[in-house]
């Protein structure tokens, strides 16, 4: 994933070129399985023979898959916590809310059999890995954000945090299994510049990395820091408090009218490549304040093709991989055991 692109949208979102946001971006599967239910629900007719009714009294597993529960409760869970935040679209429809709840099952069984799979191919996320996604996501200045959003989440930070894990490996497993497989060749990724030449005009830009902190007293000090030799990315990782943070402070190479007017005024006046936008006229934001760095500078023109194959790349690679993910999905559905006890499933539903 291009993290330049991702951070400058995170942050200023407004007229900046779209990019859909790749598996290993660390968001988790859960658009992409979104995606693949509502597409399996339409095809649910089809598939009863593989979906045979959990029965038993006093069975409280509302699906099993492979051998393995997904308990009621659990599913009931999941499906008020949906209902807090969008009972006010569909209001009192039974056949709606019947509806979500065969779409969050679905979800819920896709889950599954990415923790299935995932299992079975040996894919893990060690403790290293984990408090590193979760340092990378919640800056130093977060104190206590973690807890803020369990508590939003109706659940614990140690459940979050599992939560958390449990994405990291279905996005290595996406990744190995998903996005790897795809296939770009150089005549689709030639047609697709010949057919967005205008996507490619460049006009003039700047390369800029960026700081930002909530006090004029910290950006002064940072300023001296950097005048002292310190590193730019250390004191990014360090002080930073908005998303580019995650890509080291980089906003990629932009053009007038894609930041704020008050950025525009201060990185294009930056000529030297290293330079830092001056103390004594601070950039103040609502944010806070900003420092910058101009790492490059470019001229406008048309980006050859060889310069824009990457880029190109990417986009045709994203715009694949719904289909692919889809097509991988149901080949775990296709071999797996999927009952459903459809009487607990309907409870409550109406």
């Amino acid at each position: 994933m291009n993290e330049t692109m991702t951070s400058r949208t995170l942050l200023f979102p407004s007229r900046i070129q779209p990019t859909r946001p790749a598996l290993t971006a660390g968001i988790g599967p859960w658009v992409w399985v979104l995606i693949g239910a509502m597409a399996m629900l339409t095809a649910a007719c089809q598939d009863t023979q593989r979906r045979d009714i959990v029965s038993g009294p006093g069975s409280r597993a509302v699906a099993v898959v492979n051998n393995e529960r997904i308990g009621f409760e659990e599913f009931q869970n999941a499906y008020q916590l949906f209902l807090t935040r969008w009972d006010r679209f569909f209001g009192n429809d039974p056949e709606k809310k019947l509806q979500f709840r065969e779409i969050i099952l679905d979800m819920m069984i896709d889950e599954k059999l990415m923790d299935q799979e995932a299992r079975r191919r040996g894919i893990e996320v060690s403790d290293a890995e984990l408090e590193e996604k979760i340092r990378r996501l919640f800056a130093p200045q977060d104190g206590g954000e973690l807890e803020k959003v369990a508590s939003l989440a109706n659940t614990t930070p140690q459940e979050w945090r599992r939560r958390i894990k449990r994405n990291m490996i279905h996005d290595k497993l996406l990744a190995a299994d998903v996005i790897a497989r795809i296939s770009v060749s150089r005549r689709e990724m030639t047609a697709y510049y010949q057919r967005h030449k205008q996507e490619f005009f460049l006009a003039e830009q700047v390369r800029v990395r960026h700081i930002a902190v909530g006090s004029r007293s910290l950006h002064t000090k940072i300023i001296r820091l950097l005048q002292r030799k310190r590193k730019f990315g250390a004191l990014v990782e360090k002080y930073s408090i908005t998303p580019d943070r995650l890509a080291g402070g980089e906003l990629g190479f932009v053009e007038r009218g894609v930041l704020p007017p008050e950025f525009d005024q201060a990185i294009f006046k930056l000529k030297k490549v290293g330079s830092i936008s001056p103390a004594r006229a601070p950039v103040q934001t609502q944010i806070g304040y900003h420092i910058f760095q101009l790492q490059g500078r470019r001229t406008e023109g048309q980006l050859p093709l060889e310069e824009a194959l990457p880029r190109i790349r990417q986009i045709l690679t994203e715009q694949k991989q719904p289909v692919a993910f889809r097509t991988w999905l149901q080949a775990l559905r296709n071999k797996a055991a999927i009952k459903i006890n459809k009487k607990l499933l309907h409870a409550d539903a109406g």
